[in-house]
């Protein structure tokens, strides 16, 4: 499991106008800052994200605006994971960036998001499914935490398919077991070749799968 790390960044009235930012200070080896995965957001969005670890915004600090840094911690330190895990990693934000954006496009609505990843590495499969969800999130999406299962059989069935042929019936299982439902998105971000350093990704509603790219 990762490490996550919460930070609330106090606006305060500096010469320069600009939020401190605490995390400079944080880390005395800048070795060790480079090894987390950080990304900055409004202490709303991540009170949502993380209410246990980050309080909501005072009502009398309203006209303020307040932020907060959200990092986990790699598992691996930079130069030891596989040269494609860190290809992906590098362009992840860019890339689950435009997957999210493609996909709330079409699954427009008030629809609860459920996301997962298809990765061989499960450390990795968890950032990408982390960052897809928070691109959703700060989009005004409604997302869970939860992703839909199926039954034992199918997930046998499916394991013997092109994955081609398999994510659209898994998407089609999902709705007949009522894994999903009519108010239900489920993103799909995975790797089909092994060989590739690019992220796949599909939509699934009501049943019917839509390749994103």
């Amino acid at each position: 499991m990762e490490t996550l790390l919460v930070f609330l960044l106090v606006q305060l009235s500096v010469s320069e106008g600009r939020p401190y930012d605490p995390a400079p200070g944080i880390w005395h080896d800048k070795s060790e800052a480079r090894n987390l995965d950080c990304s900055r957001m409004s202490q709303q969005r991540a009170h949502e994200l993380h209410p246990g670890e980050i309080p909501a915004p005072l009502a009398r600090l309203a006209n303020q605006e307040s932020e907060a840094l959200v990092c986990t911690r790699r598992i691996m330190r930079n130069g030891e994971r596989p040269e494609r895990d860190e290809l992906i990693l590098d362009s992840l934000r860019e890339s689950v960036g435009e997957i999210a954006e493609v996909a709330s496009a079409l699954g427009p609505g008030k629809l609860t998001w459920h996301v997962d990843a298809f990765y061989p590495q499960p450390e990795v499969a968890a950032k990408i499914s982390v960052a897809a969800r928070t691109e959703l999130a700060e989009q005004g999406r409604r997302v869970s935490d939860k992703v839909p299962v199926l039954a034992a059989g199918d997930i046998v069935v499916l394991g013997r398919m092109a994955p081609k042929d398999a994510y659209p019936l898994a998407c089609k299982r999902y709705f007949a077991q009522r894994a999903l439902g009519e108010n239900d998105a489920f993103l799909g971000i995975m790797l089909i070749d092994e060989r590739e350093t690019q992220l796949h990704a599909g939509l699934c509603l009501n049943g019917e799968w839509r390749w994103l790219r």
